[in-house]
Protein backbone atom coordinates (compact mmCIF):
# COMPACT_ATOMS: atom_id res chain seq x y z
CA UNK A 1 0.00 0.00 0.00
CA UNK A 2 1.52 3.22 -0.83
CA UNK A 3 2.50 6.00 1.56
CA UNK A 4 1.76 8.98 -0.41
CA UNK A 5 -1.31 10.91 0.69
CA UNK A 6 -2.70 13.51 -1.53
CA UNK A 7 -3.52 16.64 -0.14
CA UNK A 8 -6.13 18.86 -2.08
CA UNK A 9 -5.41 22.28 -0.75
CA UNK A 10 -8.70 24.18 -0.42
CA UNK A 11 -6.94 27.63 -0.73
CA UNK A 12 -5.48 27.40 -4.21
CA UNK A 13 -7.47 27.31 -7.58
CA UNK A 14 -7.63 24.39 -9.68
CA UNK A 15 -5.74 26.91 -12.50
CA UNK A 16 -2.92 27.63 -10.51
CA UNK A 17 -2.80 23.64 -8.79
CA UNK A 18 -3.01 22.88 -12.88
CA UNK A 19 -0.38 25.36 -14.23
CA UNK A 20 1.92 24.11 -11.38
CA UNK A 21 1.33 20.59 -12.25
CA UNK A 22 2.71 21.39 -16.05
CA UNK A 23 5.63 23.65 -14.46
CA UNK A 24 6.49 20.50 -12.29
CA UNK A 25 5.97 18.20 -15.06
CA UNK A 26 8.38 20.23 -17.44
CA UNK A 27 10.82 20.69 -14.62
CA UNK A 28 11.44 16.85 -14.59
CA UNK A 29 11.99 16.32 -18.31
CA UNK A 30 14.95 14.19 -17.43
CA UNK A 31 12.50 11.87 -15.79
CA UNK A 32 9.79 11.67 -18.62
CA UNK A 33 12.79 11.36 -21.60
CA UNK A 34 14.28 8.43 -19.37
CA UNK A 35 10.29 6.88 -18.95
CA UNK A 36 9.72 6.99 -22.61
CA UNK A 37 12.82 5.49 -24.01
CA UNK A 38 12.70 2.99 -21.62
CA UNK A 39 8.94 2.37 -22.35
CA UNK A 40 9.23 2.57 -26.14
CA UNK A 41 12.14 -0.33 -25.73
CA UNK A 42 10.16 -2.26 -23.95
CA UNK A 43 6.95 -2.80 -26.03
CA UNK A 44 10.10 -4.22 -28.46
CA UNK A 45 11.83 -6.39 -26.22
CA UNK A 46 12.72 -9.77 -27.62
CA UNK A 47 11.76 -8.70 -31.07
CA UNK A 48 14.05 -9.63 -33.93
CA UNK A 49 13.55 -6.33 -35.60
CA UNK A 50 12.94 -3.78 -32.16
CA UNK A 51 11.56 -1.05 -32.75
CA UNK A 52 12.14 -1.13 -36.51
CA UNK A 53 8.60 -3.26 -36.99
CA UNK A 54 7.35 0.33 -36.94
CA UNK A 55 9.20 1.35 -40.49
CA UNK A 56 7.95 -2.19 -41.66
CA UNK A 57 4.52 -1.84 -41.08
CA UNK A 58 4.50 1.75 -42.05
CA UNK A 59 6.53 0.90 -45.66
CA UNK A 60 4.00 -1.91 -46.03
CA UNK A 61 0.93 0.25 -44.97
CA UNK A 62 2.23 2.97 -47.97
CA UNK A 63 3.71 0.68 -50.63
CA UNK A 64 0.49 -1.53 -50.45
CA UNK A 65 -1.97 1.72 -50.59
CA UNK A 66 0.17 4.01 -52.80
CA UNK A 67 0.49 1.07 -55.50
CA UNK A 68 -3.33 -0.03 -55.34
CA UNK A 69 -5.06 3.75 -55.55
CA UNK A 70 -1.93 4.43 -57.61
CA UNK A 71 -2.97 2.66 -60.42
CA UNK A 72 -6.84 3.01 -59.74
CA UNK A 73 -6.08 6.48 -60.05
CA UNK A 74 -4.16 6.32 -63.46
CA UNK A 75 -1.05 8.09 -61.06
CA UNK A 76 2.90 7.28 -61.98
CA UNK A 77 4.02 5.49 -58.70
CA UNK A 78 7.28 8.16 -58.15
CA UNK A 79 4.00 10.45 -57.69
CA UNK A 80 1.81 8.55 -55.72
CA UNK A 81 3.87 6.62 -53.67
CA UNK A 82 5.69 9.46 -51.41
CA UNK A 83 1.90 11.10 -52.06
CA UNK A 84 0.89 8.43 -49.89
CA UNK A 85 3.80 7.63 -46.98
CA UNK A 86 3.81 11.77 -46.27
CA UNK A 87 0.09 11.65 -45.16
CA UNK A 88 0.58 8.04 -43.25
CA UNK A 89 3.68 9.57 -41.19
CA UNK A 90 0.98 12.31 -40.60
CA UNK A 91 -1.90 10.50 -39.76
CA UNK A 92 0.11 8.21 -37.86
CA UNK A 93 1.33 11.28 -35.23
CA UNK A 94 -2.43 12.38 -35.22
CA UNK A 95 -4.11 9.35 -34.03
CA UNK A 96 -1.25 8.54 -32.08
CA UNK A 97 -2.16 11.72 -30.07
CA UNK A 98 -5.42 11.19 -30.12
CA UNK A 99 -5.92 7.53 -29.06
CA UNK A 100 -2.67 7.34 -26.63
CA UNK A 101 -4.23 10.67 -25.47
CA UNK A 102 -7.54 9.19 -24.25
CA UNK A 103 -5.38 6.44 -21.91
CA UNK A 104 -2.20 8.79 -20.91
CA UNK A 105 -3.97 8.88 -17.36
CA UNK A 106 -5.69 5.82 -17.40
CA UNK A 107 -3.07 4.05 -18.67
CA UNK A 108 -0.75 5.13 -15.96
CA UNK A 109 -3.12 5.11 -13.30
CA UNK A 110 -0.79 2.94 -10.81
CA UNK A 111 2.23 4.91 -11.31
CA UNK A 112 0.69 8.70 -10.51
CA UNK A 113 -1.32 6.98 -7.65
CA UNK A 114 1.63 5.65 -5.76
CA UNK A 115 4.33 7.90 -6.46
CA UNK A 116 3.62 11.67 -6.13
CA UNK A 117 4.56 12.98 -9.70
CA UNK A 118 2.90 15.53 -11.40
CA UNK A 119 -0.10 14.19 -13.60
CA UNK A 120 1.34 16.16 -16.80
CA UNK A 121 4.60 14.30 -16.83
CA UNK A 122 2.50 11.80 -18.40
CA UNK A 123 1.25 13.75 -21.39
CA UNK A 124 5.18 15.13 -22.24
CA UNK A 125 6.26 11.73 -21.64
CA UNK A 126 3.68 10.80 -24.95
CA UNK A 127 4.84 13.84 -26.63
CA UNK A 128 8.26 12.25 -26.79
CA UNK A 129 7.08 8.46 -27.60
CA UNK A 130 5.25 10.14 -30.49
CA UNK A 131 7.93 11.88 -31.86
CA UNK A 132 10.24 8.54 -31.30
CA UNK A 133 7.83 6.90 -33.43
CA UNK A 134 7.72 9.35 -36.03
CA UNK A 135 11.40 9.20 -36.38
CA UNK A 136 11.09 5.23 -37.04
CA UNK A 137 8.07 6.19 -39.51
CA UNK A 138 10.11 8.56 -41.17
CA UNK A 139 12.75 6.67 -42.27
CA UNK A 140 10.20 4.86 -45.09
CA UNK A 141 10.10 8.23 -46.38
CA UNK A 142 13.55 8.97 -46.63
CA UNK A 143 13.99 5.95 -48.92
CA UNK A 144 10.69 6.65 -50.88
CA UNK A 145 12.48 9.97 -51.72
CA UNK A 146 15.85 8.44 -52.45
CA UNK A 147 14.42 5.80 -54.48
CA UNK A 148 12.24 7.86 -56.62
CA UNK A 149 14.94 10.74 -56.78
CA UNK A 150 12.27 13.02 -55.86
CA UNK A 151 13.56 17.02 -55.60
CA UNK A 152 13.20 18.71 -52.16
CA UNK A 153 13.01 22.62 -52.66
CA UNK A 154 14.10 24.71 -49.64
CA UNK A 155 10.48 24.95 -49.17
CA UNK A 156 10.48 21.53 -47.40
CA UNK A 157 11.76 22.47 -44.39
CA UNK A 158 8.40 23.87 -43.78
CA UNK A 159 7.36 20.37 -42.92
CA UNK A 160 9.57 20.56 -39.71
CA UNK A 161 7.28 23.19 -38.43
CA UNK A 162 4.05 21.45 -39.66
CA UNK A 163 5.32 18.78 -37.38
CA UNK A 164 6.40 20.91 -34.35
CA UNK A 165 2.91 22.20 -34.47
CA UNK A 166 1.30 18.81 -34.54
CA UNK A 167 3.49 18.04 -31.40
CA UNK A 168 2.25 21.28 -29.66
CA UNK A 169 -1.20 20.20 -30.63
CA UNK A 170 -1.14 16.95 -29.36
CA UNK A 171 0.43 17.54 -26.20
CA UNK A 172 -2.35 20.01 -25.00
CA UNK A 173 -5.03 17.56 -26.71
CA UNK A 174 -3.86 14.72 -24.80
CA UNK A 175 -4.10 16.84 -21.34
CA UNK A 176 -7.75 17.30 -22.33
CA UNK A 177 -8.66 13.84 -23.97
CA UNK A 178 -6.94 11.95 -20.69
CA UNK A 179 -8.88 13.95 -18.07
CA UNK A 180 -12.23 13.50 -20.19
CA UNK A 181 -11.34 9.77 -20.47
CA UNK A 182 -10.39 9.02 -17.56
CA UNK A 183 -14.28 10.26 -16.11
CA UNK A 184 -16.47 8.69 -19.02
CA UNK A 185 -14.66 5.42 -20.35
CA UNK A 186 -16.37 5.15 -23.19
CA UNK A 187 -14.90 8.30 -24.43
CA UNK A 188 -11.81 6.46 -25.83
CA UNK A 189 -13.77 3.98 -27.81
CA UNK A 190 -15.81 6.72 -29.04
CA UNK A 191 -13.09 9.00 -30.49
CA UNK A 192 -11.45 5.82 -31.86
CA UNK A 193 -14.37 4.81 -33.78
CA UNK A 194 -14.37 8.62 -35.23
CA UNK A 195 -10.81 8.51 -36.18
CA UNK A 196 -11.32 5.50 -38.16
CA UNK A 197 -14.05 7.03 -39.70
CA UNK A 198 -12.05 10.46 -40.45
CA UNK A 199 -9.37 8.01 -42.10
CA UNK A 200 -11.73 7.84 -44.81
CA UNK A 201 -12.78 10.96 -45.33
CA UNK A 202 -9.65 12.53 -45.46
CA UNK A 203 -7.43 12.39 -48.53
CA UNK A 204 -4.49 10.23 -46.84
CA UNK A 205 -4.46 7.54 -50.65
CA UNK A 206 -7.05 9.57 -52.65
CA UNK A 207 -6.73 12.71 -53.93
CA UNK A 208 -8.65 15.52 -53.02
CA UNK A 209 -9.90 16.64 -57.16
CA UNK A 210 -11.63 13.63 -57.08
CA UNK A 211 -14.00 15.31 -55.26
CA UNK A 212 -14.70 17.98 -57.87
CA UNK A 213 -16.32 20.73 -57.01
CA UNK A 214 -16.80 19.35 -54.01
CA UNK A 215 -13.43 19.65 -53.10
CA UNK A 216 -13.84 22.88 -51.23
CA UNK A 217 -15.96 20.97 -48.38
CA UNK A 218 -12.32 19.50 -47.77
CA UNK A 219 -11.20 22.51 -46.12
CA UNK A 220 -13.76 21.90 -42.90
CA UNK A 221 -11.81 18.89 -42.43
CA UNK A 222 -9.32 19.89 -39.81
CA UNK A 223 -6.94 16.33 -40.22
CA UNK A 224 -6.75 17.50 -43.94
CA UNK A 225 -4.75 20.73 -42.96
CA UNK A 226 -3.05 18.87 -40.69
CA UNK A 227 -1.52 16.36 -42.58
CA UNK A 228 -0.90 18.79 -45.56
CA UNK A 229 1.70 21.01 -43.25
CA UNK A 230 3.89 18.04 -43.56
CA UNK A 231 2.68 16.39 -46.82
CA UNK A 232 2.25 19.85 -48.51
CA UNK A 233 5.75 21.63 -48.47
CA UNK A 234 7.56 17.86 -49.46
CA UNK A 235 5.39 17.36 -52.37
CA UNK A 236 5.00 20.70 -53.49
CA UNK A 237 1.14 21.30 -53.06
CA UNK A 238 -0.42 25.00 -53.15
CA UNK A 239 -2.05 26.52 -50.62
CA UNK A 240 0.38 26.51 -47.62
CA UNK A 241 -0.47 29.28 -46.34
CA UNK A 242 -4.18 28.39 -45.38
CA UNK A 243 -3.34 24.75 -44.22
CA UNK A 244 -0.63 26.13 -42.39
CA UNK A 245 -3.07 29.11 -41.28
CA UNK A 246 -5.58 26.72 -39.86
CA UNK A 247 -3.46 24.51 -38.15
CA UNK A 248 -1.51 27.89 -36.48
CA UNK A 249 -4.64 28.86 -34.97
CA UNK A 250 -5.53 25.77 -33.77
CA UNK A 251 -2.22 25.64 -31.97
CA UNK A 252 -3.27 28.85 -30.43
CA UNK A 253 -6.90 27.21 -29.66
CA UNK A 254 -4.98 23.91 -27.65
CA UNK A 255 -3.63 25.44 -25.27
CA UNK A 256 -7.04 27.11 -23.79
CA UNK A 257 -9.04 24.04 -24.22
CA UNK A 258 -5.98 21.62 -22.51
CA UNK A 259 -5.37 24.19 -19.67
CA UNK A 260 -9.86 24.91 -18.99
CA UNK A 261 -10.12 20.95 -19.22
CA UNK A 262 -7.43 19.87 -17.12
CA UNK A 263 -7.49 22.87 -15.02
CA UNK A 264 -11.33 22.47 -14.15
CA UNK A 265 -11.09 18.18 -13.55
CA UNK A 266 -7.80 17.32 -13.31
CA UNK A 267 -7.57 17.59 -9.33
CA UNK A 268 -10.29 14.38 -9.71
CA UNK A 269 -7.94 11.93 -11.36
CA UNK A 270 -6.86 10.19 -8.37
CA UNK A 271 -10.07 9.30 -8.12
CA UNK A 272 -11.37 8.52 -11.43
CA UNK A 273 -8.30 6.36 -12.58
Amino acid sequence: MSSYRYEYQAGVSNWSRALGDIQDAWSRRLLWTDMAFREFKGKYRGATFGAFWLTLTTAMTAIGLGVLYGYLFGRPLAEHLPYVTCAILSWGLITGFVNSGCAVFVGNANTFKEFPLPSALFAFKLALSQMIAFSYRSIVLVIMLLIFSKSLTPLALLSVVGFLLLVWIGFWSSLALGVINARYRDFGQLVSAFMTFAFFLTPIFWLPDRLNEYAVYLNFNPFFHMIEVIRGPIMGHDNLALHFGFVAAFAVIAPAIGIFVYGKLSHRLAYWC
